[in-house]
């Protein structure tokens, strides 16, 4: 087992212990402000030592991205960015009664809407319905939404959230909003803005593929989406 792959958790643990000795009630976040505050006193052949150590030994030393043409390697970032955030998630909702970013998702779009049906509102996610209908059971269960009737249709129920639903979504909300700003932090506003731009107009037109021809097969998806890429230059 090669040690230098570990050598970075080591020193995070050492730091920790430093940090947990000056808190009282240490948190993630206030540790690393507390890490950026550090380096930022240190002199600068220790955070150029430690620089060149991320280069060296960071995700990017795993080949087979390296090796994948282009449009793959492109496709395989956005798919390895999206496996990271859900980690990140994960994390910044442990201590709040929801257990992953759909179930946030969930209570964000039920608010947003007030009222909805549960069918509209695994649809707006594009969630796999029994996924959907789990999901909600067990926001339902823990008293985070509710059901009323639907005055408009008495066939069907609405979910709404709750008192306890909207004081957790309050605390998932700001959460949420660390989480974004770490996952960020390394990246300029200018550059995650123009990248923004490129990836809504992907999601929108792919949505409008999903939404409308998903039960198609692969070859007619595909006749389909060469004849309007046209459109989209």
């Amino acid at each position: 087992m090669n040690s230098e792959r570990y050598e970075i958790l080591k020193q995070l643990i050492d730091l920790y212990a430093q940090y947990e000795e000056g808190e009282k009630l240490p948190d993630i976040f206030s540790f690393i402000q507390w890490v950026g505050n550090k380096y930022d006193s240190e002199p600068e052949t220790l955070k150029t030592k430690e620089r060149e150590h991320y280069l060296q030994h960071g995700a990017s030393e795993i080949p087979v991205y390296k090796s994948l043409e282009l449009r793959s390697r492109f496709l395989e970032n956005i798919a390895a960015l999206s496996r990271y955030h859900e980690f990140y998630t994960k994390k910044a909702l442990k201590d709040i009664e929801i257990n992953s970013r759909m179930e946030y998702l969930f209570l964000q779009t039920v608010e947003n809407m007030q009222q909805a049906k549960k069918t509209d509102l695994i649809n707006v996610l594009q969630i796999e319905y029994t996924t959907g209908m789990d999901t909600i059971r067990r926001l339902l269960n823990n008293d985070l939404l509710s059901e009323t009737t639907n005055e408009n249709d008495k066939r069907s129920r609405l979910l709404q959230l709750t008192d306890k639903g909207e004081k957790v979504l309050w605390l998932a909300n700001k959460n949420m909003a660390d989480e974004a700003r770490l996952f960020l932090a390394t990246t300029s506003d200018n550059k995650w803005k123009k990248v923004l731009l490129v990836l809504e107009e992907m999601n929108d037109f792919h949505r409008f593929v999903y939404d409308n021809h998903s039960d198609k097969p692969f070859a007619e998806i595909s006749n389909m989406i060469d004849s309007l890429k046209y459109l989209h230059k």
